[in-house]
């Protein structure tokens, strides 16, 4: 059995999420063999500090599409750009877990939890329970798009279409999932005093429709996929704090895992 842990830390700009994941990821780096994943990648091992880590043959495409993004005003471009981000770094994932077998594997995001959540900005009319369980089950490899449903797919949504006809998914569920709610208020705040560029979709109103996409998405997991929720408050918690906090969950995690499998053995 399997028994190292993938770890994904979600929630919308402005939770805290990236500064969080950094700070998550050198803590867990004291003692573990731990992989991060995200604007870079990243290793670290037995208390030696964390290091970039260049390996991966996907990074550098990453990279670009997270680049260029940021820097698009198309909606339809940035859609192309965002989704093909997160396909590598679904293939970077894999990668990982292919050669390297890392204890832990810190995602700041997922990209099956983004790819659903972010469904409400560009078909919010089928956005609901029914259809983001589907849209999940089909993303992570679980089901298959029948052909009777094909057009409806290939109308509405191709790009799921493609990417589960294509054999590109599944994209992975992650074991655990830590949620950083926070207020779009707080949010909209924290994101101007970056003094960076505001990006098309860091708005008051879409900023909440997503953390409540991020909800629904999360519910599902929990219920229908097999994966750990914990939900963390992110208005008045410090990165520090809630680094902590996530850190206690995952080791606690990593020990039920391990006892699970002695019991098969």
């Amino acid at each position: 059995m399997d028994v190292s842990i993938d770890a994904a830390i979600i929630g919308v700009d402005g939770s805290g999420k990236s500064t969080c994941f950094k700070k998550t990821l050198e803590g867990l780096a004291e003692s573990h063999t731990v992989i991060g994943i995200g604007d870079e990648v990243y290793i670290g091992s037995g208390g030696d500090g964390v290091r970039r880590f260049g390996a991966a043959r996907w990074t550098g495409l990453k990279r670009r599409f997270r680049s260029t993004a940021k820097t698009v005003r198309n909606p339809l471009l940035y859609e192309m750009a965002k989704l093909a981000e997160l396909v590598s770094w679904s293939r970077i994932h894999k990668e990982i877990h292919d050669y390297f077998r890392p204890e832990v594997v810190l995602s700041d995001g997922a990209p099956l939890l983004n790819i659903a959540a972010w469904g409400i900005r560009y078909h919010p009319e089928f956005f609901h329970r029914f259809q983001c369980l589907k849209a999940l089950r089909y993303l992570s490899g679980r089901a298959r798009i029948p052909p009777t449903e094909a057009l409806f797919y290939l109308k509405n949504m191709p790009e799921l279409l493609l990417l589960n006809w294509s054999g590109i998914a599944p994209f992975a569920v992650p074991h655990i999932v830590f949620f950083l709610r926070v207020s779009p208020e707080v949010a909209m705040n924290r994101i101007r005093r970056r003094g960076e560029e505001i990006q098309t979709h860091e708005t008051l109103d879409f900023l909440a429709a997503l953390q409540g996409a991020y909800e629904l998405v999360c519910g599902i997991v929990e219920t229908d996929l097999g994966g750990r929720v914990h939900r963390i408050s992110a208005d008045d918690m410090s990165p520090d704090e809630a680094a902590a906090e996530i850190i206690s969950r995952v080791r606690d995690n990593m020990e039920q895992r391990a006892r699970n499998a002695n019991r098969q053995d």
